[in-house]
């Protein structure tokens, strides 16, 4: 559990590892320099599964690698420091993977915004067949709900020391490459429905909310090497659609802005065959673009909340 300034959470985060039904686990919390409550609210639990690490502030994916060279198990599972897991979370991921050191464990997901989490919305457009790597991320990166997060699974340590740590010049979609990466170095997908994550959104300074021109950057990256771990393990037509679509999804987010990142999008988009990916959007947006195409409609959309002032937090731009 990596963590920078978590206090708001993190208790709650803390609370739902240490109530698992499987009991043997460790809990390595990695404090990645936070400067507000978190070291204190860590302290309150009194629990020798608890591991605690203090580091300066390295960014997210060193402080993971951290975590991973401190971990003693066989299994490894990241998990954010505002995020819930159910009680059975881990005993139903490690039956999924039958004992197979080479299998990797997915769970059911749902989103909240800040409420109980009892109240999270769960995606059921997901994959819940056990499948070979390549053909699960084929047919999951084929649905609206692709979700690709690193707390989605259960990793053997011997699929993790053979796939290599997080990337640590990657932040915005780090999650992306890493999972393609992992899951290519296991032999089989399979699925947990009785292990469920509680994903909390509407974090006021999350990394997904980061909107600069770097960490746009960071995402091109990250989608750039996901693709080509995906078109390595098998350069279909099927896939370079599929590869295509992803950096399709980074245009419509980031478009009108970074001119010239769009057009390194553009340019792989383009190599891949093109895309004709609809633009992920809301009532209005969506008869906006039907009128004057999506270009236009994303670019009215960003000037109003250009004018509003809200231009600093994706989650003040709905689609």
């Amino acid at each position: 559990m990596p963590v920078y300034n978590g206090s708001a959470f993190i208790a709650e985060a803390i609370e739902s590892v240490l109530v698992q039904t499987h009991k043997n686990l460790e809990l390595i919390i990695v404090n990645d320099g936070s400067v507000d409550s978190t070291e204190i609210i860590i302290h309150k639990f009194d629990d020798e599964r608890i591991k605690y690490y203090y580091t300066k502030n390295t960014g997210q994916a060193t402080a993971s690698n951290f975590g991973i060279e401190k971990a003693t198990g066989e299994y490894i599972k990241f998990f954010d420091a505002d995020d819930v897991m159910n009680e059975t979370h881990i005993e139903h991921q490690l039956l999924a993977t039958n004992g197979d050191q080479n299998n990797i464990a997915s769970c059911d997901w749902g989103r909240f915004y800040h409420a109980d989490p009892e109240h999270a919305t769960f995606t059921e457009d997901i994959v819940r067949e056990a499948l070979p790597p390549i053909e699960w991320l084929k047919k999951t990166l084929s649905k609206p709900a692709d979700m690709m997060a690193a707390w989605l699974w259960l990793i053997p340590r011997q699929v993790i020391n053979n796939a290599g740590g997080w990337n640590t010049s990657l932040s915005l979609n780090n999650d992306f490459e890493f999972s393609v990466r992992l899951l290519l170095h296991s032999t089989k997908v399979v699925h947990a429905t009785n292990a469920k994550m509680y994903y909390r959104s509407g974090v006021t300074g999350s990394l997904s909310k980061k909107i600069s021109e770097d960490a746009f950057y960071d995402a091109f990256l990250s989608t750039d090497l996901g693709c080509r771990h995906l078109l390595q393990a098998d350069n279909s037509a099927e896939m370079k659609k599929i590869c295509a679509d992803r950096y399709q999804i980074w245009v419509h987010r980031i478009y009108p802005k970074h001119p010239d990142l769009l057009k390194k999008f553009e340019q792989q988009i383009e190599m891949l065959g093109g895309s004709n990916l609809p633009l992920a959007s809301g009532r209005l947006l969506k008869i906006l673009e039907a009128l004057v195409g999506w270009k236009i409609a994303k670019r009215t959309k960003y000037w109003v909340y250009q004018i509003l002032n809200k231009k600093d937090d994706l989650s003040c731009l709905p689609t």
